[in-house]
């Protein structure tokens, strides 16, 4: 379709064959209509603007960018047009080109509480939720009873981690359309999150009967189930995660069946998630190998040798980044094993003392290193204070200053266990604080996972946040002590200093609305106490 000089518009009667086709399902017989149209009327808005809602429907999403814009030039402050186009824009990734033009819409149309409502959504896409809120409480000024901002606002809201005003505001949704799903569900992650069990349950329930068999409901009510114990329950209903729009991880793509059981099957087990979750599943193949002897395993490369030296006489394992080596009957991915495994807390007890086994020869190695650097009496301290996960790194992570001027322990030399560029915030803790950490560049810790179990290892104990250090002391058995944020991983459970999966494992958890320092007292204390 292309634009010409001409001023006639087509009646209803010329536009009723386009429509009748369009709602059929024949887009392409309307585009066609569309064509044979245009030469008459080519200068009328209105059929660019139905050409690109039948490419939008034909998944031709460039080719229906452009009609919208076409009908932009024939008809340059219609907000109808502005607002294809930009869910056009926003649905295909080109997320900043989708808010440059809807500033450009709002500009010429500023009341309309619609444009906000998009803009808000824009805005939270890109992470921007402080930003996305102001977007939707103009919404709210223009339009209080939309229901559909006050729930955006409480999904924004839970992003921020305010989540007393996130219940609140998926509380006034559901008061204004009280079948709201999602509304439903925000309320669940956010009462979830305040640790309100009861609410988060009904919350989580009437979403799932007002939209049942929706994965991301079933999926929010697992990890509530998870987060307080339910395991028999909650493993179950986990298997969601696999319906998910957005899949946590890739899922194996094949055409062998998923094993339930069969103790005689030749058994693929395949890692998902991240490297920590690798190492904490890693905790069911002892088990798993009672109830099937054939066991070939893939993980993250720079697991395999730490593995295989720990159960290499239970499974084999191999790298995941390269094709599947050997035959197998049957798979299943490591997560899954759990509703099998650990669907009551003393299934725990068999590796919760410590599955991993270091290089001893490594470690003896770097212990002797260690020692020579530490001043006569200290112990030895290995620390990790950040976290490079895309959705909750930045409230994890601890600035290295703060956490060493925060927890002021005495008669302990640090070690680095962080992963990443590190440099930098180390010079600033010996220039500003004179406390010298130390870094072992024999280890590379993110690249060298093996050696950095031999480094934790040769420590006399850990402090982190939650990232992948507490995972590999845990399953060393190696004494650490997590920081936990307040709305913190399902995995540390709730109302609880320890865990099921390690008991070397010694938790603080951040209180509603407090800030790091109350729980650094408390592991300075405890390891002060040590001290003495």
């Amino acid at each position: 379709m292309a634009s010409n000089e001409n001023n006639l518009t087509p009646s209803e009667d010329h536009l009723a064959t386009v429509k009748k086709l369009y709602f059929k399902g024949d887009y392409k017989e309307a585009l066609s209509a569309l064509d044979i149209l245009s030469k008459d009327f080519p200068n009328d808005p209105i059929l660019f603007i139905m050409g690109g809602d039948c490419y939008l429907s034909l998944k031709q999403y460039e080719l229906a960018i452009s009609c919208y814009e076409e009908a932009l030039k024939l008809s340059p402050k219609n907000i109808l047009i502005y607002k294809k186009k930009i869910d056009v824009l926003f649905s295909t990734g080109n997320t900043e080109e989708a808010l440059i033009l809807s500033r450009e819409a709002i500009q010429i149309s500023p009341d309309n509480f619609d444009l906000y409502l998009t803009q808000g959504n824009i805005f939270h896409d890109l992470n921007r939720y402080d930003k996305a809120i102001e977007s939707y409480n103009r919404v709210i000024s223009l339009s209080p009873n939309s229901a559909f901002a006050f729930c955006n606002k409480s999904n924004s809201l839970i992003e921020l981690r305010e989540f007393e005003e996130a219940v609140t505001c998926a509380k006034k949704a559901i008061q204004i359309k009280h079948d709201y799903s999602l509304a439903f569900f925000n309320l669940g992650v956010a009462a979830m999150q305040l640790r309100s069990f009861d609410l988060s349950m009904e919350s989580f329930n009437k979403a799932i009967e007002l939209q049942p068999n929706f994965a991301k409901y079933e999926h929010g009510k697992s990890l509530l189930l998870l987060l307080f114990g339910d395991f028999k329950n909650g493993w179950s209903l986990w298997e969601s995660r696999w319906k998910l729009d957005e899949l946590f991880s890739p899922k194996l793509k094949t055409n062998h069946p998923v094993w339930t059981g069969n103790k005689n099957s030749k058994l693929f087990v395949w890692a998902e998630q991240g490297v920590g979750d690798h190492i904490m599943y890693s905790a069911l193949l002892p088990d798993l190998s009672k109830l099937c002897s054939d066991i070939s395993v893939q993980v993250d490369p720079r697991l395999v040798s730490l593995l295989n030296r720990s159960m290499g006489d239970i499974c084999t394992f191999y790298p995941e980044n390269k094709p599947v080596p050997f035959e197998y009957e049957e798979h299943i991915a490591m997560g899954s094993l759990c509703k099998y495994l650990r669907r009551d807390e003393k299934d725990f007890k068999s590796s919760r003392y410590g599955f991993l086994k270091d290089d001893k020869i490594k470690t003896a190695e770097i212990k002797k290193d260690l020692i020579d650097l530490v001043p006569s009496g200290n112990k030895i301290c290995g620390i990790s204070w950040r976290s490079v996960s895309v959705k909750s790194g930045i409230h994890k992570t601890i600035s290295l200053k703060f956490f060493i001027e925060t927890l002021a322990l005495k008669g302990y030399t640090f070690v680095s266990l962080q992963y990443g560029d590190t440099e930098d915030e180390i010079k600033e803790v010996k220039s500003e604080l004179g406390v010298d950490i130390v870094s072992y560049t024999k280890v590379d810790n993110f690249n060298d996972i093996d050696g950095l179990t031999s480094l934790i290892q040769a420590c006399d104990t850990v402090i982190s946040v939650d990232n992948i250090t507490c995972q590999l002391a845990g399953a060393l058995g190696k004494e650490i002590h997590v920081l936990l944020t307040y709305g913190s991983w399902w995995g540390w459970m709730v109302d609880r200093g320890d865990s099921p999966w390690y008991e070397s494992v010694k938790i603080y958890r951040q209180e509603l609305n407090q800030d790091w320092p109350s729980s650094f007292s408390e592991v300075k204390k405890n390891l002060s106490d040590k001290k003495i």
